[in-house]
């Protein structure tokens, strides 16, 4: 009967033992290390903050256009090419105003051209007829305001009766306007001399065609008046 209480003190005891020996096993395990290479956690170091993110660089908000700077550009260049031309044509403008010359009568600008040709040696024929006749042909607008420079012979021949000159200077005319044309048109060889002749009837043309202020007669006004070019026997 002794032996019961010591049995089971001791069956006590081995079961505290039991249930103790693996809580105090979890508490006194040793920490376990680190990985290698990985620095250990300086002590007392606060954890690090998850909720709060660097600074974002900042984002563009304005046009961003690949073509907006050759637009601009070609802009500033059409600008330029304006203002430029704009001085351009004012100062051509204003040269222009300087350098008027009050136009010539049509006899004196005739002259002038017949004057240029006159050295019929230096010039060949078909180079002669062609100046001459134009010559003429303009003279006969500025004086008579027929548009004989875009006229052909033919319909510049009606024309000369119409005009208001003798009827032997408008034969003469004619003729030679019908004899131009075979050496301007068709290769036709002329003579120097004849060359001369019609240069001498072209000057007799234009004096006999030009009016003349005759100063022994005038108008009621006191103004004298153009006397047409006598009929030529």
């Amino acid at each position: 009967m002794k032996r019961i209480p010591v049995i089971g003190g001791g069956l006590v005891v081995w079961i505290a033992l039991l249930l103790v020996t693996p809580a105090m096993g979890v508490q006194t395990s040793p920490p376990s290390s680190p990985p290698p290479g990985a620095s250990a956690p300086a002590p007392d170091s606060p954890a690090p903050m998850t909720d709060i993110h660097d600074i974002q660089p900042p984002v563009s908000v304005g046009i961003d256009a690949p073509w907006l700077v050759p637009v601009l550009l070609a802009l500033a260049a059409a600008a330029i090419l304006a203002v430029g031309w704009w001085f351009w044509k004012k100062r051509n403008k204003d040269r222009a105003i300087e350098t008027i010359v009050p136009e010539l009568p049509p006899e004196m600008t005739a002259m002038q051209a017949l004057d240029a040709i006159s050295d019929v040696r230096r010039l060949d024929g078909k180079t002669f007829y062609f100046r001459l006749s134009a010559i003429l042909r303009q003279y006969v607008f500025g004086r008579f305001a027929v548009g004989a420079p875009e006229m052909t012979t033919e319909e510049f021949m009606p024309c000369i009766d119409r005009m208001n000159m003798d009827k032997y200077l408008a034969q003469r005319l004619r003729a030679l306007c019908r004899a131009m044309d075979p050496v301007k048109f068709g290769g036709d060889t002329v003579v120097e001399k004849q060359m001369e002749t019609d240069l001498f009837f072209a000057r007799e043309f234009v004096r006999k065609t030009t009016p003349t202020t005759d100063p022994g007669n005038s108008n009621g006004n006191g103004e004298p008046t153009q006397a047409l070019p006598q009929s030529v026997s």
